[in-house]
């Protein structure tokens, strides 16, 4: 009987995650008409790419369109989730095997700033960018979307460092290897997943996001794919068929990341959830 309401549960809440997806995808193939139709129509009866085409071929914002947008969203989010996982990793591998004045507070300090809200930092970031001449730059919102996404990986990859021996450290500079060498040759290695982990985190983060975008990007040439479907929703109209067709062609590149390294993604979970 535990099982039976146990199934059900999850049944019940997988079908609240999943059922937008798949009305998001089954609208995206839907022409307008049936957009609207009611009762609801959930497969498409005259399925078509009109949709599609016209985020693709289409391009309303001054001559840029939907393919300008994915790769300045692209260029953003690989920027910034190289850049976190590098400095990540060796602020992460600091705090879990050096113990110096200050290395508590360091950790609660990063506790503490994933608890504000990213709106906090907006106007200090957005003066700070303009005395940098970084505002509609896209290395500048690299920045920005860095300051975001540092905190929570560096304290996520500590866990994985500490769940890593110390004494791993220990035999590699008894073997011959120098502090570095010891955390290029052998430590990092072994974090491996860790750093997938890492990666994929800052990449989600960055993919998804729009306040920052819309605050620090002005021109149509250096928009990223959120802001471009949230301008499908002007004053009087919402176009809905750009909007479902492109938000499945934002969701299709983090799937493909999540299925090309989801081994590496749950063994890091799982072996940062343990210390040993």
């Amino acid at each position: 009987m535990r099982k039976t309401i146990v199934y059900i549960l999850l049944i019940l809440l997988c079908s609240f995650v999943l059922i937008p997806f798949f009305w998001m995808i089954s609208s995206s193939f839907k022409p307008r008409a049936e957009i609207f139709t009611y009762p609801p129509v959930w497969i498409p009866r005259q399925p078509t790419f009109d949709a599609f085409l016209n985020l693709i071929r289409e391009k309303p914002y001054g001559g840029v369109g939907f393919v300008n947008f994915l790769k300045n969203t692209m260029v953003v989010s690989l920027f910034t989730a190289v850049i976190t996982v590098i400095l990540a990793s060796f602020a992460s591998y600091s705090l879990s095997r050096f113990h110096f004045r200050g290395n508590s507070s360091l950790k609660y300090m990063i506790i503490f700033s994933q608890l504000l809200p990213g709106s906090l930092i907006l106007i200090p970031l957005y003066l700070l960018m303009r005395d940098l001449k970084l505002i509609d730059n896209l290395m500048g919102l690299v920045f920005a979307y860095t300051s975001l996404t540092l905190p929570y990986c560096t304290y996520l990859l500590k866990g994985y460092f500490d769940s890593i021996p110390i004494g791993i450290d220990e035999a590699a500079k008894v073997d011959g290897c120098s502090p570095v060498g010891a955390l290029f040759r052998v430590v990092f290695p072994l974090a491996a997943p860790g750093l997938v982990v890492t990666f994929t985190q800052a990449l989600i983060l960055s993919w998804n996001e729009f306040m920052f975008a819309l605050t620090f990007l002005n021109s149509y040439e250096n928009w990223t794919v959120p802001l471009a479907i949230g301008s499908s929703r002007g004053q009087y109209l919402i176009d809905w068929g750009y909007l479902f067709a492109g938000s499945v062609l934002i969701t299709i590149p983090i799937v493909i990341v999540f299925l090309l390294l989801q081994k590496y993604i749950v063994q890091g979970l799982v072996s940062g959830a343990v210390k040993g």
